[in-house]
C-alpha cells in the first residue's frame, strides 16, 4: 500500500505524577507527541489539567483506570473492584481473573469509569478519546461498558490496542513474554465491541511499552505501514519520577527519544504526517 502515514503519538499516564506531566509537556512542546490520556485518579491530576489548559492544541483523552489506584466511587459494588486495602487490584490480569469468576460487578465498573470521565469533563478539558491503564478497557465485559460510555458522553474514538506482530519482535528472544501478552490482547480486542468503534487503522507501542528509547523508536518507525492512520503509544517522563518504579519504565529515555532531532528526521524521510486523535 502506498500513501502518507498519519501518526497519532499519544502519551499515556498523564496525571500520575508531576514528573510524567512535565515529560508529556516537553514531548509535546519540543517533540512529536500530539495527544495525551489523563488519569482522573492520578496524584498529579490537577497539575496535568493546568498543563493541558495552557496547551489548547494538545488533544486530551481519558486514561480509564481500574488497577493500582484508589477508586473515585465508594460503596458496596466498588468492593468487587478493590483489594483489602481499598485500592484497585495491582494488575489487569488479576481483574480479568475476578471477571472470569463472576466476582466483578459491572455496574460498579460503569459507575467508576463514568465518574472518571465526568471528573475530566468538569475540569474543563475537551475529551477526544478513551483508552485504558494497562489496557483494562479491552477486557471482556468492561469493553462493552466503555463502548456504551463513549456513546453516552459523545466521545468519538476509543483505543483499539491490537498491535500486529512484526518481524523485529521475533528477533528478540527476551521479548517473548511481552509478545505473548500482545497476542492475548489482540485476541481480547477481536472479541470486543471496540472493533466497530471509530479508531486508528493500526496501533503500535505495546511491544516496546516502557522501553521506547531512541533505538527502539527508530525500529518501530521504520516498520510503519504506508497509507494508514496509526496510533503510537508512549510514556514520556522525567528522571525524578517516583511513582510506578516497579514498572521499570524508561520515562526519561522515552522523552529524549520523542524530542530527538533524529526522530524528526526519520519521520520526514518516511513522509509521516503527525496528527492528533481529535483530527485523525
Amino acid at each position: 500500500m502506498t500513501g502518507a502515514i498519519r501518526l497519532i503519538v499519544n502519551a499515556d499516564d498523564f496525571g500520575i505524577a508531576e514528573a510524567v506531566n512535565r515529560g508529556v509537556a516537553e514531548a509535546f512542546d519540543r517533540g512529536i507527541v500530539t495527544s495525551t490520556s489523563i488519569m482522573a485518579t492520578g496524584d498529579a491530576f490537577e497539575h496535568g489539567v493546568e498543563i493541558a489548559r495552557s496547551r489548547p492544541s494538545l488533544a486530551v483523552g481519558v486514561h480509564l483506570v481500574l488497577t493500582e489506584h484508589r477508586p473515585l466511587v465508594s460503596g458496596h459494588g466498588a468492593t468487587t473492584l478493590t483489594g483489602p486495602d481499598g485500592r484497585f487490584l495491582a494488575h489487569t490480569v488479576e481483574l480479568a481473573r475476578r471477571r472470569l469468576r463472576g466476582a466483578l460487578d459491572l455496574r460498579a465498573v460503569r459507575e467508576e469509569l463514568d465518574a472518571q470521565i465526568r471528573r475530566v469533563r468538569a475540569a474543563g478539558l475537551r475529551i477526544g478519546h478513551l483508552d485504558g491503564h494497562q489496557h483494562v478497557h479491552a477486557l471482556p465485559g468492561i469493553a462493552r461498558v466503555v463502548a456504551e460510555l463513549a456513546a453516552a458522553h459523545g466521545i468519538g474514538a476509543v483505543r483499539y490496542p491490537a498491535e500486529r506482530v512484526r518481524s523485529y519482535m521475533l528477533r528478540d528472544l527476551g521479548g517473548a513474554r511481552r509478545l505473548l501478552e500482545q497476542l492475548a490482547l489482540r485476541l481480547a480486542c477481536a472479541w470486543s465491541p471496540l472493533r466497530v468503534l471509530r479508531r486508528s487503522d493500526d496501533f503500535v507501542g505495546f511491544y516496546f511499552g516502557g522501553r521506547l528509547d531512541e533505538r527502539n523508536l527508530a525500529i518501530l518507525l521504520a516498520s510503519l505501514p504506508a497509507g494508514r492512520t496509526i496510533e503510537l503509544m508512549c510514556h514520556p517522563g522525567h528522571a525524578d519520577m517516583t511513582g510506578g518504579e516497579d514498572w521499570r519504565y524508561a520515562w526519561a529515555a522515552e522523552c529524549a527519544a520523542l524530542t530527538s532531532p533524529r526522530t524528526r528526521e526519520l519521520l520526514a524521510a518516511r513522509g509521516v504526517r503527525l496528527v492528533a486523535s481529535r483530527d485523525s
